[in-house]
């Protein structure tokens, strides 16, 4: 179910042009080296012209782990997600996990946040709620996943 789910949500994405060209990471046809040839030129074109050049990279830790499940849910709703697409979705709600060693099994607790360890939808869940973080970068950036440079 959750592949059908990817699929679909990759094909609305993709064909309403929902994800930012910032974008690379999860997307069909689009590579890491694409965002080092931008860097690159970029670079290039402003030693050319005797502009200074600095570039800030970040790798967001734990990125799957600390998204709220509220963040994920707005996001959808935001860009048209609705009906049984996101009532599937919000299978994010109400998650337990409990942790076995040996045979012993812990006490079941709550998972109040991230998306599902495992899951082929938690990447393209991702990537939608930080969809609209470079657009509150003036400069050049680009987005992979969870790297983020300006």
């Amino acid at each position: 179910m959750e592949k059908l789910i990817v699929r679909r949500l990759k094909w609305y994405m993709e064909y309403n042009s929902k994800l930012t060209y910032q974008q690379s990471g999860f997307r069909n046809r689009r590579k890491t080296i694409d965002h080092i040839l931008r860097l690159h030129d970029i670079a290039q074109k402003s030693l050319a012209n005797k502009h200074s050049v600095l570039a800030v990279f970040i790798d967001i830790g734990k990125a799957y782990d600390v998204v709220r499940k509220e963040d994920i849910l707005i996001k959808l709703i935001n860009l048209g997600i609705n009906g049984r697409m996101l009532k599937f979705i919000s299978f994010l709600s109400n998650r337990t996990f409990q942790v076995r060693m040996g045979s012993t099994l812990s006490m079941p607790k709550q998972l109040d946040t991230g998306t599902p360890q495992g899951s082929i939808l938690s990447p393209l869940l991702f990537t939608i709620v930080i969809n609209d973080l470079p657009g509150n970068i003036t400069s050049s950036s680009a987005l992979y996943a969870d790297d983020f440079c300006f």
